[in-house]
């Protein structure tokens, strides 16, 4: 960590568009699309792939919130900066606590689920909590050295990883031979695709995190909206694929449809080597997520101490490299709390994923009253509700769980109170439209 002396307070503007693809798909595509695929087919059966495309649709007022707002706000904090912008620092604290709860639940998450495909690589799977330990190691470091390195990593993972689950997707129609045992067909009744819609939504979460990188583009006006297109396109594509390889190649009645979808396809191919294939996909989808989330949640947490809600050496940057070092080890060990919650059997590997998820769609739907906020008109409002709607609904599903994100809410709010100046904050007049 540099000193004082040899730092700055300022993110450096190294992403580019083809970065921030990168960064961005990375941050979308999760675990999850090892497993929802098939989920999803054992649910609706052959109609399954246009759950995906109905999610997809779901989430386009939602893009189209996080695109306006954070080219008009760009902003470290993403959905902090939002809030600040749109109801001033009385809301924003709160708000900045909930997302570091989403994101902390969320990383460990992912680290230990890159633990277990480590562990399964290794041929050890009793190596799992070290192996999350050295994922969360290698993350921080590749981080720390700096948003340009990182970056570049990041497009390189990324590129390898949709090269991968394209080969995946293509596999049951370039292979000789392969025996197709299911297929695609259009809904009997498009309402019974409610659950599955549900179900996958969460593959489409993660913008959030994608808006915490604006202040790191040189024109956000321009490039995030591009970024945002190009990367929604990429994972709808990848997405839609991939669904469409599990339901022609596998029975929905099969055993595998439920665990390990993916690596059932690919059992076709590499017969007895699929469990190392799939493990071998799953970790690079993994790091290239785990990088992501890393590069964000380092933001979010460099943005909550600007605002005195944390210290004020978390704002320090690296002067050489721009990387907020002392931001990026608060994450990971953020992280490393959570995994640790979950080696002592406190919190299970679904609850983890729960809790990030519910302070997740609470950020979502701030957002949007934020757009409400700042961008009025008959048409905006009319975005609100499309953008809050799935959000709300989705909600109702977490039961005791909201007690998680209401605890932070509150903490939040009385840091507020703490760190507040005399004079108030005052709110950003909504901008011409």
């Amino acid at each position: 960590m540099s000193t004082t002396a040899d730092s700055s307070k300022e993110l450096h503007k190294t992403l580019t568009i083809s970065r921030g693809v990168g960064l961005a798909v990375s941050m979308i595509v999760g675990s999850g699309l090892l497993v929802l695929p098939g989920l999803a087919y054992a649910s609706v059966g052959s109609a399954a792939v246009f759950a995906w495309v109905a999610a997809a649709i779901m989430v386009i007022p939602l893009l189209l919130v996080f695109s306006k707002l954070g080219s008009r706000y760009p902003s470290a904090g993403g959905v902090i900066g939002f809030m600040q912008a749109a109801f001033g620092r009385r809301v924003a604290s709160p708000v900045a606590y909930v997302l570091l709860g989403a994101t902390a639940c969320g990383g460990a998450a992912m680290a230990i689920t890159g633990g277990n495909y480590t562990a399964v690589l290794l041929g050890m799977p009793d190596a799992v909590f070290p192996a999350t330990l050295a994922y969360l190691a290698v993350v921080a470091v590749l981080n720390a050295l700096g948003s340009r390195l990182a970056g570049g990593v990041q497009t390189v993972v990324t590129a390898l990883l949709v090269l991968l689950i394209a080969v995946v997707a293509a596999v049951p129609f370039v292979t000789p031979g392969f025996e197709m045992q299911g297929s695609v067909s259009l809904p009997v009744n498009w309402l019974d695709l409610l659950p599955a819609v549900g179900l996958v939504f969460f593959a489409f979460t993660g913008w959030e995190l994608v808006a915490s990188t604006t202040e790191e583009y040189h024109d956000p006006r321009r490039d995030l909206p591009l970024v945002l297109a190009a990367s929604f396109v990429v994972i709808v594509v990848l997405y839609v694929g991939i669904a469409t390889a599990v339901q022609v190649s596998l029975d929905p009645n099969d055993p595998m449809v439920r665990q390990a979808p993916v690596a059932a396809v690919l059992k076709q191919v590499f017969g007895a080597a699929a469990g190392t294939a799939a493990a071998v996909l799953g970790a690079l989808i993994v790091f290239a997520t785990l990088m992501g989330g890393t590069w964000a949640t380092s933001r979010i947490i460099f943005a909550t101490a600007r605002e005195r809600l944390l210290p004020a050496r978390l704002t320090v940057c690296n002067r050489v490299n721009g990387a907020p070092v002392a931001a990026i080890v608060v994450a990971v060990l953020m992280f490393g709390t959570v995994v640790v919650l979950h080696g002592v059997e406190v919190l299970t590997l679904d609850q983890v994923f729960r809790l990030s998820a519910v302070n997740f769609i609470i950020g979502y739907a701030m957002s949007a009253l934020a757009y409400g906020t700042l961008f009025r008109g008959p048409r905006n409002w009319l975005l609100v509700v499309l953008a809050c709607a799935p959000v709300v609904v989705l909600l109702i599903g977490f039961g005791w769980m909201l007690l998680y994100p209401l605890g932070l809410l509150i903490a939040g709010s009385v840091v507020h109170v703490l760190t507040a100046e005399k004079d108030p904050v005052p709110v950003a007049a909504p901008p011409a439209d």
